[in-house]
């Protein structure tokens, strides 16, 4: 993780010291990015004796309407966690979403805009329990399980346009009340995730 934040921090310095062209945001993108994801739902048992942060990743794509509304759709890795009960490790857990938001995007000059979006998280969270844990931990007790549901999404970001279709974008992201369920224990906590993109406009 401290490699994660060190990489996001370089490359945020080079967002805010780069002469970016002056351009607005293109009509369709597509981009891919690499972030910090930070949760407390990771696991169901204490929250201290768990790790809490994870590296993740989103692809998304959308179009522009004008210059400053939009829809984005995008897929997103919210991490890789362990599961750990007594000091032992009995299980992994992940978290992805699949979005659909609206976009408002507002030109500062210099080839620089700030965005802002607001829609809907189809989320899944799933735990693996490792064969010699199954059944034990607990309450609950682990076992293989897979949660679905929707919850929103919220974004903010800064974008600079490097080149004439290329932009490089700094996003955080906020998935609140992301279902997650042991087998018939369910729970609600947020994901944040800050990322680096690289957008290709066309």
């Amino acid at each position: 993780m401290k490699k994660t934040a060190i990489l996001i921090a370089a490359l945020v310095g080079v967002l805010l010291t780069f002469q970016a062209q002056a351009q607005e945001p293109g009509q369709s993108f597509f981009g891919a990015g690499f972030g910090a994801v930070n949760t407390d739902g990771a696991s169901p048992y204490t929250n201290t004796q768990d790790e809490d942060t994870a590296s993740g990743y989103k692809i998304y794509a959308g179009t522009m309407f004008d210059n400053h509304f939009g829809m984005e759709l995008g897929y997103y890795d919210l991490g890789r966690y362990n599961v750990n009960f007594g000091g032992a490790k009995l299980a992994e857990s992940k978290a992805s979403a699949i979005t659909v938001a609206g976009v408002l995007a507002t030109p500062l000059g210099g080839g620089y805009y700030f965005h802002a979006k607001a829609g809907l998280a189809f989320t899944q969270f799933e735990i693996t329990c490792r064969p010699l844990y199954c059944g034990t931990g607990g309450p609950p007790a682990l076992a293989n399980t897979t949660k679905r549901g929707v919850s929103g999404v919220l974004g903010l970001g800064l974008g600079a346009r490097l080149w004439r279709e290329i932009e490089l974008r700094i996003d955080y992201d906020h998935f609140g009340a992301v279902h997650h369920q042991l087998s018939n224990f369910g729970y609600k906590n947020p994901y944040d995730i800050l990322s680096v993109s690289m957008q290709f406009n066309f």
